[in-house]
Order: structure tokens, then C-alpha cells, then sequence
């Protein structure tokens, strides 16, 4: 499906990511060919079924009328929405959260490139849903959810796969959640989910499901396996399946929704090459939360002292942040001279570790001590760097 520029963790169904942070952090719109590749299922290509695809809208909620949309007849009716939001895995970093608590995750050993800022047009599902009956006061719309299914294939742990966000965030007249049909200006392809997905900015990636073909309006959380049994940040003392199982940890936590403040050390490059004991770093990376970045940090003294740097890419309320930011480090030459044995005419190096963490506009701030799950989601210590000197 034209992901040869991805370093591929599975095959069937097929998941990947980008294998180099540096390429990936050049562009801020991610092109395609660099856009993480995450299913649960094979990947249907539905072209020829374009012109008879439907969703299904229906649900308990008094007054609601329950509708059939053909896509073609919704692209037609409904005004197009144009966003720009990063899509991203709940497991982005799960090797960097295995590796910090040495304890073993379960789930794809993602690096930290499972991120893909894009451009996406479609119709907002509040303007649907509204079409539908839903009505638009906050009070009628709470302890409501929004259910979303894909029926195309069966996946690897249910029979379709699903998930739910809050009604009230749907109907949120500042949100931009849609039924997607367009990513990067372009028509969605196959792998992200042609004819029509599910985005929902802010939100993990898990919700924003693709091939969308049904929306339900109910009083419950959806009941499917993606909802209800994987993407919760269960517990430390949850250390086994058969734990979570057996003492009904699955229920008792809450699903995984909002993007938690997490930020990324992506390259470091030494500028100083001639002075020995005093080094300038250059150091890039990204962050992203729920809401734009406000600040992000960097140390290289192991968070005993922070400098701010310059956050140069930010666009709308729901994409990445692009940052860069200079350090200038000093190198204890006489320590590395008696580690080389007095060695003078050689060229001894020592390795230089570079962290960040970043803010947001709501005021909350990256967990940079986040601890270890089973399912290794959600993770957000410190953002983590390395460069010999």
C-alpha cells in the first residue's frame, strides 16, 4: 500500500512507521509516504465500492431521526471542513517506556514516529448529527456517546472494530471532529481509510476510526473490544492479562480519549567543533497535547536546569509543534583525558544526553516521570537524546 519508506513491524495486518525522526521532522505537514501506518485489520481497498458507500446513523436518543448517508449525497450536501490535526498512536514511544522501566510491554515495540500531522477535509459530524436531530444544548447532549464502527473487515480481536467519544465533544461548536474523506488535499487512500474515517483532533488515534460505516448515539461507552478491553492506561500492579481479567481492571479504568503533553527530542547536532571543554548543541524535536503547546524545555544536566526554546511550526488548536532550541554544554577535558589514560594526541568523546518536556495552553505539562502499563500506552517521560562530543 505504498509504505516502502517505513520500517514495518508487522505485516498482515500491516503496521509501520518512519524510520528516521530527523526525515520526518522536516516537513510540517507529514506527506504521505512518511504517514505511521496502525491497523487492526487487512486493509480494504474500496474503490469500486465509492459510489454505494453508506453510514449508518442511529441511537437511542429521544427525538432522533435514524438516517442512511450515502457519502456521495453528504459531500454534496454538507459543507466541507478543512483542519489540521496529528494523528497519533496511543503506543508512540511504547520501546522508549519499555526500555526506561525495563519491564516488558505488550504491544508493538513502537519507537517514537507514530505521529503524522496532516491536513484533513470532510464534514463535521456536528452538522450531521444535527441533521439527525441531536440537539444542540450541552444539557440534553450529556452522559451521551458518540459511537463509531467499521464493518468493512474483521480485526484481530473483534468482529469489526469500534470506539466512542463523549456526544458533548462532538457537538462542541469550537471542536472539529468530521467524517473525513480528504487527507493532505488529496483523497484518502486505502491504508487511511478510504472512502471515509473518523477525525477527531485531539483525541488519540484509536477513535478516529476508518472506514467508517456506522454512528450510533447511545448512553453507554461502545462495546467493542478496542473500547472496552485495550488503549487504557491500567495500573502498575496490573502485571499480567490474566491480573487485568481476573480483577476486572478493564472495567475499573477509564478509556484512553484526550492527548496527553508529550515531547520529543528528534536530533542533536554539536556546532562547536574546535573549542574542547565548551560545546553548542542544536537540538530539534516535536511536542503535541490536546490543545496547542505553550512552552517546551530543554536540559542537559539531567533536569537540574531548563532553557526554553523556540517553538517554530504550530498551526491551529490540534497540530504538532515543531521546536528547535541551542544548549551550549561544558566538557570536563581533564576527566576525559585521565578516562582516555593521559592519551593527549587522541580525540576522546563522551556522550552528551539531551531532555525535554514540554507545556500546554491549558496549563498542564508533560508527566515526565509516567510510569510503566502493560499495554505500554500513553507514554510521556521526558523526551530523550543522545551525541557523542
Amino acid at each position: 500500500m505504498g509504505k516502502t519508506n517505513l520500517r514495518v513491524l508487522g505485516q498482515t495486518p500491516l503496521n509501520a512507521e518512519p524510520p528516521c525522526l530527523v526525515e520526518l521532522t522536516k516537513h510540517t505537514i507529514t506527506p504521505l509516504h512518511l504517514a505511521y501506518a496502525r491497523n487492526h485489520s487487512v486493509i480494504k481497498d474500496l474503490a469500486s465500492e465509492f459510489d454505494s458507500y453508506t453510514v449508518k446513523i442511529d441511537g437511542e436518543m429521544e427525538g432522533m431521526e435514524d438516517k442512511v448517508l450515502n457519502v456521495k449525497d453528504m459531500i454534496a450536501s454538507f459543507p466541507k471542513k478543512v483542519v489540521v490535526a496529528a494523528l497519533i498512536c496511543a503506543g508512540n514511544r511504547r520501546a522508549k517506556m519499555q526500555e526506561k522501566t525495563g519491564k516488558e510491554v505488550r504491544g508493538i515495540k513502537w519507537s517514537e514516529g507514530t505521529i503524522a500531522n496532516a491536513r484533513w477535509g470532510g464534514v463535521l459530524l456536528r452538522d450531521i448529527l444535527i441533521s439527525a436531530g441531536i440537539p444542540e444544548l450541552e444539557d440534553a447532549q450529556k452522559g451521551y456517546h458518540v459511537c463509531f464502527a467499521s464493518n468493512v473487515a474483521p480485526c484481530q480481536d473483534d468482529t469489526c472494530y469500534g470506539g466512542s467519544i463523549p456526544l458533548e465533544e462532538v457537538m462542541a461548536e469550537d471542536g472539529a471532529a468530521m467524517l473525513a474523506y480528504e487527507m493532505n488535499d488529496a483523497p484518502l487512500t486505502p491504508d487511511h481509510g478510504f472512502p471515509l474515517r473518523v477525525v477527531v483532533p485531539g483525541y488519540f488515534g484509536m477513535r478516529w476510526v476508518k472506514w467508517v460505516d456506522r454512528i450510533t448515539i447511545s448512553r453507554n461507552e461502545s462495546p467493542n473490544f478496542y473500547q472496552q478491553r485495550d488503549y487504557k492506561m491500567l495500573p502498575e500492579c496490573v502485571s499480567s492479562p490474566e491480573k487485568a481479567i481476573k480483577e476486572n481492571w478493564w472495567s475499573r479504568t477509564p478509556s484512553m480519549q484526550r492527548l496527553n503533553c508529550n515531547s520529543v527530542v528528534a536530533h542533536i547536532q554539536c556546532l562547536t567543533l574546535a573549542c574542547p571543554d565548551q560545546k553548542t548543541l542544536k537540538v530539534t524535536g516535536y511536542a503535541y497535547s490536546h490543545c496547542p503547546i505553550s512552552r517546551v524545555e530543554i536540559s542537559a544536566d539531567g533536569g537540574e536546569t531548563w532553557h526554553e526554546v523556540r517553538i517554530t511550526y504550530q498551526e491551529g488548536s490540534w497540530s504538532w509543534s515543531l521546536w528547535e532550541g541551542e544548549l551550549v554544554v561544558d566538557i570536563d577535558v581533564d576527566a576525559l583525558e585521565w578516562a582516555s589514560h593521559g592519551q593527549r594526541n587522541g580525540r576522546p568523546k563522551t556522550k552528551v544526553t539531551v531532555i525535554s518536556r514540554a507545556f500546554d495552553q491549558s496549563g498542564g505539562a508533560q508527566d515526565t516521570e509516567c510510569r510503566w502499563n502493560l499495554r505500554g500506552v500513553g507514554f510521556c517521560g521526558v523526551g530523550v537524546g543522545s551525541v557523542e562530543v
